[in-house]
């Protein structure tokens, strides 16, 4: 049966930093060894001695993590470079697995999650869900990464977790698998523990504008390379008035792609949209988005909405509270999106926003939590498995 601890900290000495997240999260424990350790931190550390530290005060743990925009701890939010976070867990090494890639450049998402999950099941054959945390260069469309473990598991395998980041310059990502610390990679961790349970929740907050719709007409796997039989990037920009030599934060400020899920999800969801965002823009009028897209997709647009925003995650802890139906979280991951942190919010209504969801949920408790500022989260509504962007994704872990 595993067991869950979590500390977050800021201290600028890396080995000091990973030390005093150990330590803290341990606190009471009769030992400070785990066997399992979930690790998300800023770009601003040096990971080898976060990883190198970290073996050395519990040998023969097993390391899996990633950088973010930030991360989000018990104790809250933290966007500071220096920020960092872990989920320690005890508990048998036959009741979870972990695996990752060390470059995914020259692999197409399908791959990607396929080979994670073979290296998974390979490890644990009883992993009945799947933390996936891969690099946001090299994974669009990521979709087909989420049909690429299903392909091994089964479509009842939850999925749950974030795009891996860095502190928005789009510049490159991090991935840690025991001692060893990739760039542009992917990780994943599954859980065996038959005792355990998943309760998946999120919230975009968005007003859909439905007097704004756009028909893709011409595209090839994540790229669209016409709308209505316009070039899509001069039909998109022409339709927010701005210039066409706009730049994607400068659309994605302003709004967001959404595409409608299938009707019986709804009422789960609280929507009848999912978000994508926009990844890039091409000389040839052409837009790059994370997912596949089709000709004949309908996308709406969006309009960011604060109040919604609030409101959202104010109705996400007491979804959850009616779900569990008094059952008691053992922790909490947790992954919001880049565009919901210091971009868009400033610091008291993004700790505000944050505070939302932890108190009903912690009930006065003290609740494992570890979350990350991610570039898209990996969200499971009804029995499917998705691709969010620009919410905030809560992921459950309890016992009946």
């Amino acid at each position: 049966m595993l067991k869950f601890f979590s500390a977050s900290t800021n201290i600028v000495n890396s080995k000091r930093a990973i030390t005093e997240c150990i330590e803290n999260a341990l606190q009471g424990e009769t030992n400070h060894d785990c066997d399992l350790l979930i690790i998300y931190s800023a770009i601003g550390h040096n990971f080898k001695e976060i990883v190198s530290e970290a073996r050395k005060l519990s040998p023969n743990v097993r390391i899996a993590g990633c950088t973010g925009a930030g991360i989000i701890g018990r104790e809250g939010p933290d966007e500071s470079l220096k920020a960092l976070a872990i989920m320690a867990v005890k508990g048998p090494k036959e009741e979870f697995a972990v695996a990752g890639i060390k470059s995914t450049g020259d692999m197409d998402s399908f791959e990607i999650g396929a080979q994670l999950a073979r290296d998974l099941r390979n490890g644990n054959p009883g992993i009945n869900m799947v933390h996936f945390l891969p690099s946001a260069f090299g994974l669009w469309p990521v979709d087909k990464a989420i049909e690429g473990i299903e392909s091994v598991f089964g479509p009842d395998i939850p999925v749950f977790g974030g795009v891996s980041f860095d502190n928005m310059k789009s510049i490159s990502s991090f991935q840690f698998l025991d001692d060893q610390v990739f760039e542009r990679g992917a990780v994943a961790v599954g859980f065996a523990d038959p005792t355990l349970k998943i309760l998946i929740r999120a919230s975009h907050g968005f007003h859909i504008m439905e007097g704004l719709t756009l028909e893709v007409t011409k595209c090839e796997g994540n790229r669209i390379f016409e709308f209505n039989h316009q070039p899509a990037w001069k039909v998109l920009t022409d339709t927010l008035g701005l210039p066409v030599t706009a730049n994607p934060m400068e659309v994605l400020i302003l709004t967001a792609f959404a595409r409608m899920i299938p009707e019986e999800l709804a009422e789960e969801y609280k929507s009848k949209h999912i978000l994508f965002g926009i990844v890039g823009n091409n000389e040839d009028n052409s837009i790059l988005v994370p997912v596949a897209c089709h000709e004949g997709l309908k996308i709406w647009l969006t309009k960011r909405d604060e109040k919604k925003m609030f409101e959202g995650v104010d109705q996400l802890g007491k979804r959850i509270l009616d779900s569990l139906g008094g059952a008691k979280p053992v922790a909490v991951f947790h992954a919001d999106c880049v565009l919901r942190g210091k971009l868009s919010l400033n610091k008291i209504l993004k700790d505000e926003i944050i505070n939302h969801m932890q108190v009903p949920i912690s009930g006065g408790e003290i609740i494992p939590w570890l979350g990350l500022y991610s570039a898209g989260e990996f969200v499971r509504i009804g029995k499917r498995n998705f691709f969010n962007f620009i919410t905030s994704a809560l992921f459950v872990i309890y016992r009946d």
